[in-house]
């Protein structure tokens, strides 16, 4: 260590680094000095630049269109970097998602750009291990993950999302049936689907798991839950002699 790191601590890497997270995550500082943070980010090219620049994607700019601009442009050098580097941009990435609660599409646009299909369909699967079901206030990184669950599918993301149909947030169960439908798999989300039919008094999510069984006419239900399905269903649905969910006849 230098006398100028003993006397201010740190190396003059961190120094700087410093600086430029301060500058890039101050939104009321003028644009062009954040642009010139990620320009000198981008070309420090290391793990610990990239992780700065990461931190402006938690940060919203007053300007609508500045902040998108901005993060347009973290977003191209992170895509780059981890196209034309040996950084680990997709590990550092997903680090960063798996800490985070919230403002997370950015980072999964990252991935999306960098990982194949099997890859972002476990990545999908790992994030949603850091989540529960329980209350949250702001539940936007679940959500995020349901929508993103819509684009892909396997057997062990259907097990992982079968449990956010009992989430205590009502639009992330209303999103979770479209996540867990989208999967397929009759042996893992039909009972699950059945149960969360009887149990729900949101309207809308009712709706849309009968809907689900409509789409499926080979999915009956059992004997024995037939009459718990028959009340919770609304009245223009009924259950065929067969099994399977119909809509009554006007």
């Amino acid at each position: 260590m230098g006398l100028l790191d003993f006397l201010f601590g740190g190396s003059s890497q961190e120094r700087q680094l410093d600086k430029l997270e301060d500058t890039l995550t101050n939104m009321y500082k003028q644009d062009s000095e954040r642009r010139y943070a990620i320009q000198d980010l981008r070309d420090m090219r290391s793990p610990e630049a990239v992780e700065v620049l990461l931190t402006r994607f938690k940060e919203t700019a007053p300007n609508t269109t500045v902040d998108a601009e901005e993060k347009e442009l973290v977003y191209d050098v992170l895509v780059e970097l981890g196209q034309t580097t040996d950084v680990d941009i997709r590990g550092l990435v997903i680090e960063h998602l798996k800490e985070a609660e919230e403002k997370i599409n950015w980072p999964m646009k990252v991935l999306t750009d960098l990982l194949d299909y099997e890859e972002m369909t476990e990545v999908i699967g790992e994030l949603l291990d850091t989540c529960t079901t329980g209350f949250k206030r702001n539940p936007e990184k679940k959500q995020e993950l349901m929508l993103q669950a819509t684009e892909v599918r396997s057997e062990e993301l259907a097990q992982k999302l079968v449990p956010f149909l009992d989430d205590a947030n009502e639009t992330i169960r209303f999103l979770a049936v479209d996540a867990v439908a989208h999967q397929g798999y009759e042996d893992i989300i039909k009972e699950p689907l059945r149960t969360r039919l009887v149990e729900e008094d949101s309207f809308r999510i009712i709706k849309k798991i009968v809907d689900v069984f409509l789409e499926h006419q080979g999915w009956t239900i059992p004997e024995e839950a037939q009459a718990d399905v028959e009340r919770a269903l609304p009245e223009e649905f009924g259950i065929h002699k067969e099994g399977h969910i119909y809509r009554r006849r006007v």
